[in-house]
């Protein structure tokens, strides 16, 4: 090992040509001219660790030490570093830039005559764009005006054919029904109005024999139309009846139970039987057209004192009444006493 005394060695530096490291990497010192002063530097075999790799260098450039300052060669520096490292005598000046492979001229024109090329193409296909956008809006344009000329066109076909319609129909079966047609060639709904009592006064054969004639003369004009449909009374629009159809134009009919005004049938019960033979009654209403249920109150002594006959005439006239004034299918009556409620018979 050698002596401190041993690796000490004089050397006259310029203060330029080395890089000081102590938590600085230059030295601070600035010259207004050239200066040279004798310096005692002490090499101690320092050695430069870069990214935990050794960085080699040889006599001319080992780092040394300086009044307690390490100082190494810029350019050793600048190698560990992949800096590039050059000594401008002209303007003593030192020049440190960044490792690189230099690009010539030729490949920068080349790649901006490439960018040019490259954004005329944008440019040229964002106008063919532009311009496909606006026969799309234009060709949607007009195939929406040819749907609204269609659907026009259906809607007044439809129109003529419910005039027909109406001229051929609407007396069938004495129903002075009124028709209607709604919807297009492809998808039709009828609407057919007309009075309860003429609706209830029909069979259910010649419901569906009055529906199917409707439904054959609209598909002759539209064969592969869906049709379905609507039976309304015509005083309140309430819903009497719905059908369907195949394509052979077979009805599949349905009844559909309508509300009963029960205050207004209660009246009318009240009107013709409040007194009977005699005795008084009251009466309460519920249930829908498909069946309706008939509370009739009286007192049970007043009851039994009336005769057979009597009692009939009473149950029978309730029962007919539902049945042909208010189109009710089916009548479940009770007999009730006036005093608790009770049962006395059922009708």
């Amino acid at each position: 090992m050698k002596s401190l005394k041993s690796i000490k060695k004089p050397v006259i530096i310029t203060a330029v040509s080395a890089l000081a490291i102590s938590g600085a990497l230059f030295s601070q010192s600035t010259y207004a001219a050239q200066v040279t002063k004798p310096i005692k530097a002490v090499y101690n075999n320092i050695k430069i660790i870069y990214n935990g790799t050794e960085v080699p260098y040889d006599a001319k450039t080992e780092p040394l030490m300086l009044d307690g300052v390490t100082y190494l060669p810029l350019r050793l520096a600048g190698t560990a570093l992949d800096k590039k490292v050059e000594w401008d005598g002209t303007n003593k000046r030192v020049v440190i830039a960044d490792n690189g492979v230099p690009i010539d001229q030729s490949t920068v024109t080349a790649l901006n005559n490439q960018i040019t090329t490259l954004t005329q193409e944008l440019n040229t296909a964002k106008a063919a764009n532009t311009t496909k956008d606006a026969t799309i809006a234009q060709l949607q344009k007009d195939n929406q005006t040819l749907k609204d000329d269609a659907s026009k066109n259906s809607s007044s076909s439809l129109k003529d054919l419910q005039k027909e319609l109406n001229d051929d129909h609407s007396d069938d079966y004495n129903t002075n029904s009124d028709i209607t047609l709604d919807g297009n060639k492809s998808d039709i709904t009828v609407t057919i109005e007309m009075t309860k009592s003429r609706w209830t006064d029909l069979t259910d054969s010649r419901k569906r024999s009055y529906l199917e004639d409707i439904v054959d003369d609209i598909l002759k004009e539209y064969k592969d139309a869906d049709i379905e449909g609507t039976v309304k009374n015509s005083s309140n629009r309430d819903k009497m009846a719905t059908f369907t159809t195949n394509s052979r134009g077979d009805v599949t009919l349905k009844d559909v139970a309508s509300s009963l005004d029960k205050s207004s049938i209660q009246r009318s019960l009240s009107d013709r039987y409040g007194t009977y033979a005699g005795v008084g009654f009251d009466f309460t209403v519920r249930g829908d057209s498909s069946e309706a249920i008939v509370e009739v109150y009286v007192n049970s002594d007043d009851w039994n004192k009336m005769s057979n006959s009597q009692r009939n005439t009473l149950t029978d006239g309730v029962v007919d009444y539902l049945k042909d004034k208010e189109s009710v299918s089916k009548v479940t009556g009770y007999i009730r006493n006036k005093g608790n409620g009770n049962q006395i018979i059922t009708f």
